[in-house]
Order: structure tokens, then C-alpha cells, then sequence
């Protein structure tokens, strides 16, 4: 479903099943923004962003339903640049893609 809301809005996408799959997509483009839950059916969040961001300059956003400030912290300490919480309020995520992206993007 936010794969669709997001093309909606004019992104362009891809999307992963799950870290193992995010991974082998992560090495074959480049990327302005990595949207990431933080339970992903064989990882962690945690682990796919630090190992984006060691190989890719991209912006990282969480969308998770880990809520305390701890967690919050400790997403934001391992490379994600906005931690949103579910349900997610897609005109925030949106307006933090295009703040992520930068000036002139989509």
C-alpha cells in the first residue's frame, strides 16, 4: 500500500520482501532514500541501515511500530535520519522523503 501512495505522489520505487532481499537491491542501484521498518521477517532495521549507509550515501527513514524513546534512540543512533511511528501519517512520511531527497527531487 505505500508502495502505491508513494508512486501516486511521483516516486520512483523499489521495493524489498524483506533484509536479504533489500541487501542484493541495495547493491544493484543507488538510492536517495532507504525506507525501513525495523522487523523485517529475517533481520533487524537496525542492521540493514548501518550496512546501507556504510556503502551508500542515502537518507534513511524508519517506519516501525517500536515506540519508546529507547528504541527511538537507538534507530536514530545506528544511521536512520527520522524515526516515524505506525499508523503512519503519510503526508509526514512524505514530507520527509522530499526532505531527505533534497532540493529539485522527487
Amino acid at each position: 500500500m505505500l508502495e502505491l501512495l508513494l508512486k501516486r505522489c511521483g516516486c520512483q520505487t523499489v521495493t524489498a520482501k524483506n533484509a536479504k532481499d533489500a541487501r542484493a537491491r541495495l547493491g544493484d542501484m543507488d538510492f536517495d532514500v532507504l525506507v525501513s521498518d525495523l522487523n523485517l521477517p529475517d533481520g533487524d532495521g537496525i542492521d540493514l541501515v548501518r550496512e546501507a549507509k556504510g556503502r551508500h550515501n542515502l537518507k534513511a527513514i524508519a517506519v516501525t511500530g517500536r515506540t519508546s524513546a529507547e528504541e527511538r534512540e537507538r534507530g536514530l543512533r545506528a544511521g536512520f535520519d527520522v524515526y516515524l511511528t505506525k499508523p503512519i501519517d503519510f503526508h509526514e512520511l512524505r514530507c520527509a522523503i522530499r526532505v531527505a531527497e533534497g532540493p529539485g527531487k522527487r
